[in-house]
């Protein structure tokens, strides 16, 4: 009997020392959470009382890019030179790839930078521009002809090496300012409005350009614009700053279409803003219509709030009379955009009006004309309902 408890003990040792080892394997084989590639905590700049950042975090994992979009004096540019030890930091850190660079100078950070002004030595050819930096960090010339070669041929400048900045065009002065930027292969590329001082069509196509190089080189980028098209167009997260503070960090999809904030709403894109009051969780009163919308706000009946909708999720009804948020309205001037027509609805038996926006085939389908009274639909998932703040209650 002895024996056999012996035996019976000796193979559950085995068994529960097999089964943690096979937990700890399983464990290890885990995928961990990914560290951020850059990551700030509490990044405050004063300048005497004003707060140009205040109390900013901010995660971006490697191979990221990442827009800071705001309106001129909201931060973002102050928050790039901090990152890059142009303007450091009154109080908070930066750590990049694990290490500590909030007090380091900016020879001691690991970046590249690129400037809306471009910043080119005017004397030098466009190939001394590109390996300036490699120049002065002490590379032999035949590794930096190389290199120069090299940067020129993915910017598909190879043919104006031997050219001086003035005898370029914008869009190819700022191709040259990117290639000197990656020249020393930084782990972080910074974007300081790069596009702003281009036209539309050589920004378009340029936008293009940089999106695909990045995701080739697959280096970590950030780009501060107050181009909402550019953000949207080219980043893989978009960070929305007002007065030194982050309004919301998303997806273009999210920051477009989920707008945190009527700031938000209102800075990015174009949104009708109009004000209501609470019926219930999910009811509120505008202007003498009743709207049903998705998602509660948290506040109780008779609450102060503003209700916004994009002009293109105004929908033309094609349900029946009990769908919810069904209108009809009549169409006030029409404006032809291009791809599509702009007007104003005005709700009958309300005091609503509302932008919209429709499509040439919706235009011919619907046979639409101003004066038209047509039912429309405003989808409760599409509304948007923000709090007003203290002095607008």
């Amino acid at each position: 009997m002895a024996v056999r408890i012996s035996a019976t003990r000796t193979f559950s040792s085995t068994c529960r020392a097999e089964v943690a080892l096979s937990r700890a394997k399983a464990e290890e084989a885990k995928p961990r959470p990914q560290q951020p590639y850059l990551s700030i905590r509490n990044l405050t700049k004063r300048f005497e009382k004003f707060a140009a950042l205040d109390n900013v975090d901010l995660d971006i994992a490697e191979g990221e890019f990442v827009s800071i979009l705001g309106p001129s004096g909201c931060g973002k540019t102050t928050l790039l030179r901090a990152v890059a030890g142009l303007d450091v930091q009154t109080s908070g850190t930066v750590h990049q790839a694990g290490r500590d660079i909030s007090n380091l100078p900016v020879s001691g950070r690991d970046f590249g930078i690129v400037f809306q002004s471009y910043a080119l030595f005017p004397n030098l050819t466009i190939a001394a521009n590109v390996g300036y930096g490699l120049t002065s960090a002490g590379y032999k010339r035949q590794e930096i002809e190389k290199r120069v070669t090299e940067l020129l041929n993915l910017v598909g400048l190879a043919d104006q090496a031997k050219k001086y900045p003035a005898q370029l065009s914008g869009g190819q002065q700022q191709r040259v300012a990117l290639a000197r930027a990656l020249a020393l292969s930084p782990g972080l590329l910074l974007l300081d409005e790069p596009l702003s001082a281009l036209d539309a069509r050589v920004r378009a196509r340029l936008r293009g350009e940089i999106r695909d190089l990045q995701r080739r080189l697959g280096i970590t980028t950030i780009m501060v614009t107050h181009d909402q098209e550019e953000a949207l167009t080219m980043s893989d997260r978009v960070v929305v700053m007002s007065k030194g503070r982050i309004e919301q960090i998303g997806t273009p999809d999210e920051i477009y279409g989920r707008p945190a904030s009527a700031f938000v709403a209102d800075f990015v894109g174009r949104m009708n803003f109009i004000p209501g009051n609470l019926l219930s969780d999910s009811m509120v009163e505008v202007k003498g219509a009743k709207l049903d919308f998705a998602e509660p706000v948290g506040l109780g009946r008779g609450s102060a709030v503003t209700v916004c909708i994009r002009p293109e999720d105004v929908v033309l009804h094609r349900g029946n009379g009990s769908d919810p948020n069904r209108l009809d309205a009549q169409i006030g001037v029409m404006e032809f955009v291009g791809n599509h027509f702009s007007t104003v609805l005005h709700a009958e038996n309300t005091n609503l009006n509302i932008s919209a926006d429709f499509s040439m085939n919706d235009v011919r389908e619907f046979g639409l004309a101003s004066g038209k009274t047509v039912p429309i639909r405003l989808p409760p998932d599409r509304l948007r309902v923000f709090p007003n703040p203290p002095s607008e209650a």
